[in-house]
């Protein structure tokens, strides 16, 4: 793993860290299935909301088991070598489970795209900076048609995920990994 890599890992560590802990921890994904349904207006006790969590709960338990560890919680160092040893080894895998899992969370119209504003609302959901979520939209826009395909997706983690270049588009995903 190169130094741009890891380090654009540990940007996606501190994205996913959501209460800025140290410590990854199903309180975390939990948390950003409530801002999603926040966003979207959700009610409190409602099918989708619940929906949503189980999604992101989903996520980390696929991790823990990726990992092979007992205990649900991850930290940084644990993050980078569960990189190194899974993701690094099966590439393909991640990034279509990624892509896959980033769609089911925010397509919120179910159309096959993220269009600006559900991405703008990943940006929310997550607690990124606001002022560079239009610039991040643009550069994973590849074609241009206003919206992020499958396929955009895909190569957008490819280039997060594997590659040493620190100006691929596709690092852009969840902000500027620069400014972590």
């Amino acid at each position: 793993m190169t130094d741009v890599q890891k380090q654009k890992i540990l940007h996606f560590f501190n994205v996913l860290d959501h209460n800025g802990n140290g410590v990854l921890e199903h309180s975390d994904f939990e948390q950003v299935g409530d801002h999603i349904s926040d966003i979207i207006g959700h009610s409190a006790n409602s099918r989708e909301r619940l929906l949503l969590r189980l999604k992101a709960h989903g996520l980390f338990i696929q991790i823990l088991k990726d990992i092979d560890k007992d205990e649900a919680e991850l930290s940084p160092a644990e993050w980078v070598r569960f990189f190194e040893e899974a993701v690094l080894s099966k590439p393909n895998d991640y990034v279509n489970q990624s892509s896959t899992y980033l769609f089911s969370l925010f397509d919120q119209d179910g159309d096959g795209h993220i269009d600006e504003r559900e991405y703008l609302d990943m940006f929310k959901a997550y607690g990124l900076y606001m002022s560079v979520a239009k610039k991040a939209f643009d550069m994973l826009d590849i074609n241009g048609d206003g919206r992020i395909s499958g396929g955009e997706l895909v190569k957008a983690f490819e280039d997060y995920f594997l590659s040493p270049d620190e100006k691929a588009p596709g690092n852009w995903i969840f902000g500027d990994w620069r400014n972590s």
